[in-house]
């Protein structure tokens, strides 16, 4: 039985996934510290370019997840029970990552650690300013194929979070503030039996403090020298570029399209996206909600402050400034040219013999 966990619940567009490329990457190098990073045996399936712990917590934790559904659950419990069997087996400390426990509700926080029978359990918990986190999950909701304005978006999540402490901790679908509220996440880990909660502020640049400082919240100095690659740096999308997906997915919806094919648009247009030189300004909070999101910030470091969670980092990173965000909006010849580019890119992603065959369908149909 492993005499530590280490258990690392996101937050969502904290660096997340940089870290666990660390983890995965430096396997060996803990595992000489005595320290375990599971690898699930299900991590290359379908698009997952990491290894994390997220689809195994599926088979023990299922519909609490509300875009979990009954048989993927079932289809999970499989990896759930090998994962379980690693941690079992080890005995150090075992680390464990998965950004999306970080929405589960009390009841479900109990029975992972039931489950876990650990003794010592160490939750890391990874985040940043509102005023990068809410672009980021806006823009993230585009390119999961919706096309909500990131005024709707922050309207639907101020009606959640007006509700209170109550709604949020008991609604299924007020799981986005159920990690964002950061007191209230702490403080469900900590009456859950968690041995010690750590937040670490994420600075967004350079990846290498992040990673400096969740290895001392998490105790793994294993990884304090560790090399980071340049590859590893996420490229999101521009405020134009997330105007054209948006309005992209509108139409695929209207016409129809299936998920897949739907799916393969958007990852050749995303990809194009990101491979151009002058790509237009970044997405930021509309001016209209700058003052509403910095009262949500202020009122969220209060509570923090009051759990006694171990703040790593610097607190400023947890607060959200709008004048940072004094951005022009993009301009129509900016979200013009992002829409050439997502036609160039549609065109390229289009089968050369399908290409040929419309071709000439519409030479026939020409006089």
């Amino acid at each position: 039985m492993a005499s530590k966990i280490v258990l690392h619940i996101g937050l969502q567009k904290s660096g997340t996934t940089f870290l666990q490329h660390m983890f995965q990457n430096n396997g060996e190098t803990l595992a000489e510290s005595g320290v375990l990073y599971p690898v699930p045996r299900d991590w290359r399936r379908g698009r997952r370019t990491v290894a994390n712990h997220e689809w195994a917590s599926y088979g023990l934790l299922g519909t609490e997840y509300p875009w979990v559904s009954e048989l993927r659950a079932a289809k999970e419990e499989p990896s759930w029970r090998a994962l379980l069997e690693q941690v079992r087996a080890h005995p150090g400390t075992v680390l464990l990552s998965a950004e999306a426990l970080s929405v589960i509700r009390a009841d479900a926080v109990s029975r992972l650690f039931d489950a876990l029978s650990a003794d010592d359990v160490d939750v890391v918990i990874t985040a940043r300013s509102p005023g990068r986190s809410l672009p980021s999950l806006w823009q993230q909701h585009i390119r999961n194929g919706l096309s909500t304005s990131f005024d709707g978006y922050l309207r639907r999540l101020a009606r959640h979070r007006d509700k209170g402490e109550a709604h949020i901790e008991s609604e299924p679908d007020a799981h986005i503030w159920r990690a964002f509220i950061l007191g209230g996440l702490v403080r469900r880990w900590s009456e859950a039996g968690a041995s010690k909660v750590s937040v670490v502020t994420s600075p967004g640049r350079p990846p290498q403090l992040l990673l400096d400082r969740f290895t001392r919240a998490a105790g793994l100095p294993a990884l304090t020298h560790a090399p980071v690659p340049e590859h590893q740096a996420h490229t999101g999308l521009t405020a134009p570029e997330t105007l054209v997906l948006a309005s992209l997915n509108a139409v695929l919806r209207r016409d129809s399209w299936s998920k897949s094919r739907a799916d393969r648009a958007r990852k050749a247009v995303t990809e194009r996206f990101q491979a151009r030189d002058e790509r237009g300004g970044k997405v930021t909070v509309p001016p209209a909600w700058r003052s509403r999101v910095a009262e949500w910030s202020e009122e969220d470091l209060d509570a923090l402050r009051g759990t006694g969670a171990l703040i790593v980092g610097d607190p400023a990173d947890l607060r959200y400034d709008p004048a940072g965000d004094e951005t022009e909006p993009p301009t129509p010849e900016e979200t013009a040219r992002a829409g050439a580019e997502a036609a160039l890119a549609l065109l390229r992603a289009v089968p050369r013999s399908s290409a040929q065959h419309n071709t000439r369908r519409l030479r026939r149909l020409l006089p």
